[in-house]
C-alpha cells in the first residue's frame, strides 16, 4: 500500500514538474547546504594525510631573522631530534652558500636527514652518510632540475664538479617531484593558480611577504653537501615531517620551548591545517548543521502548506475514498506518506548541487590541499533526517484531510 500511495505522489510531482521544482526549492538548497562542507571538509582531510609528502601538509618550517641576538644552531637540530622522537619523522638544518663559479646555483648545507625532512627521493645514487658529515666529506648530491640542465641525458653519478674548495664528487641525484608537488609553494599553495595574483596582492596589502629563501627550497635547482664543509654554516632554515594531525601542535611546542630559550623562531606550516584540524572549523560545522535545520525546516513548512491547500483541491478524491471504504487513517497516511515523499525527493535533488557547489570552491581555491569527495554517511544521514522531518510535517495535511466529511462533500453530486 505504501509503495503504491509513493508511485502515485511521484506521478503527481511529475506531472508538473516546474511547480514542484519551485515547491521544493527550501528543501533543494537546505539539502545543498548540508552536503556542501562535508564533501569539502572530508576530501581536504583526506587528501591532506594520504598526500602529506606531496602537498607539505606534514611538513614544519622554522628560520628566524638574520639579526636574531640568539641565532639557531646545529644543536638545536639535535635537540629536535631527541626530545620529539615520538611525534616527528624526520628534521633536518638547511643552510645556503654559494661558489663563485656557480653563482647562478645555491648551495644547500645540511645534514644526513635531509632527503626524508624535505620530501625527497633518490632517483640514482646515494645519500650521505653521517659519518661523511662528520668528516667534513667532499661529496654532494645533485637536485633534478640543476643534473639535468648541467649534464643533460650523461648519467652524473660518479663525476666531478670544480669549486673554490676543490673538486666534489657527485654521489647521488634527486628524483623529480611529482607533478603536484612541483606546482606547490612550501606553504601548499599552487603557483600558477588563476587566483595566486590576488592571493599575493592581499598578502602585501596586509603586510605578509614571501622570505625568498622558500623559493629557494621548492626549485629543486641546487647542489646539496653537507654542512660540516663550511665551519661558519647555521641552519637558517630547520624543516620536519610529521603526522599532519600533530603538526599544529607540534608548531605550538616548539614555538614556546625555542622562544622560551631566547630564541626568535618565525615558524610556517602548510595553511590548510589550521583550518582543518583547528577549532575554528568545529564551530562553523556545528553552526553549518544548525542552519541546515532551519532551511530544512523552513523547506518542510512550505510542502506542508502547499499540501494543506492540496487537501482543499482534492476533498472529492478524499470522498470518494471515503465512500469506497478507506478508513480514516489511510487516508491520513496518504497525505504523510505524500509529504514525506516530495520532501524526499527534494532532499535527493539537493545532493547534487551540493556536490556541483563543492567543486565549484574547490576550483576557486589556490591552496592544493582543498579537494571534495562524496560523503556517503553524511548524504545518508541528511536525506534520512529530510524525509523524517517530511513525514512530521505530514502531520497537519492528513488531520486536514482526515475531518474531510464525505457526506457533505458528495450530497450535490
Amino acid at each position: 500500500m505504501i509503495l503504491r500511495i509513493i508511485l502515485v505522489a511521484l506521478r503527481n510531482l511529475l506531472r508538473q514538474p516546474f511547480r514542484t521544482f519551485l515547491i521544493l526549492q527550501g528543501v533543494i538548497w537546505g539539502t545543498a547546504l548540508g552536503v556542501f562542507p562535508p564533501a569539502v571538509i572530508n576530501g581536504s582531510m583526506h587528501l591532506a594525510e594520504t598526500q602529506a609528502g606531496r602537498l607539505g601538509t606534514d611538513r614544519v618550517l622554522i628560520t628566524q631573522d638574520t639579526e636574531a641576538d640568539r641565532p639557531l644552531d646545529w644543536s638545536v637540530i639535535e635537540r629536535i631530534r631527541r626530545e620529539y622522537a615520538d611525534v616527528i619523522h624526520h628534521v633536518t638544518g638547511m643552510d645556503f652558500g654559494h661558489d663563485e663559479l656557480y653563482r647562478e646555483v645555491p648551495f644547500i648545507l645540511t645534514d644526513a636527514d635531509a632527503l626524508g625532512a624535505r620530501g625527497m627521493k633518490l632517483a640514482r645514487g646515494r645519500f650521505f652518510t653521517e659519518s661523511e658529515v662528520r668528516n667534513a666529506a667532499r661529496a654532494c648530491v645533485l637536485e633534478h632540475q640543476f643534473a639535468e640542465s648541467a649534464f643533460g641525458q650523461t648519467d652524473p653519478i660518479g663525476q666531478k664538479i670544480r669549486t673554490e674548495q676543490g673538486d666534489l664528487e657527485i654521489i647521488g641525484l634527486t628524483a623529480s617531484r611529482t607533478a603536484g608537488g612541483e606546482m606547490l609553494d612550501e606553504l601548499g599553495y599552487y603557483k600558477e593558480h588563476p587566483m595566486r595574483n590576488l592571493l599575493d596582492e592581499l598578502k602585501q596589502y596586509v603586510g605578509v611577504f614571501d622570505n625568498p629563501d622558500l623559493a629557494l627550497l621548492s626549485s629543486d635547482f641546487a647542489i646539496m653537501r653537507p654542512h660540516t664543509a663550511f665551519a661558519e654554516a647555521r641552519p637558517r632554515w630547520i624543516e620536519l615531517r610529521a603526522d599532519p594531525r600533530n603538526i599544529l601542535s607540534l608548531r605550538d611546542r616548539l614555538q614556546q620551548e625555542l622562544s622560551a630559550d631566547g630564541y626568535e623562531p618565525v615558524i610556517y606550516s602548510n595553511a590548510i591545517l589550521p583550518v582543518l584540524y583547528g577549532e575554528t572549523l568545529k564551530s562553523l560545522v556545528q553552526l553549518n548543521r544548525t542552519v541546515f535545520v532551519l532551511s530544512i525546516c523552513v523547506g518542510t513548512a512550505i510542502v506542508c502548506a502547499i499540501m494543506v491547500l492540496s487537501v482543499v483541491e482534492r476533498q472529492r478524491e478524499i470522498a470518494i475514498r471515503r465512500v469506497e471504504g478507506a478508513r480514516q487513517w489511510h487516508i491520513a497516511l496518504q497525505f504523510v506518506v505524500e509529504t514525506g515523499t516530495l520532501c524526499a525527493v527534494g532532499g535527493i535533488a539537493g545532493v547534487p548541487l551540493g556536490l556541483v557547489i563543492a567543486a565549484i570552491r574547490c576550483a576557486l581555491e589556490p591552496m592544493g590541499s582543498v579537494t571534495w569527495v562524496f560523503p556517503p554517511l553524511e548524504v545518508s544521514i541528511i536525506i534520512t533526517v529530510v524525509t523524517s522531518i517530511g513525514l512530521i510535517g505530514g502531520l497537519l495535511p492528513a488531520w486536514r484531510a482526515m475531518r474531510v466529511d464525505p457526506v457533505e462533500m458528495l450530497r450535490y453530486e
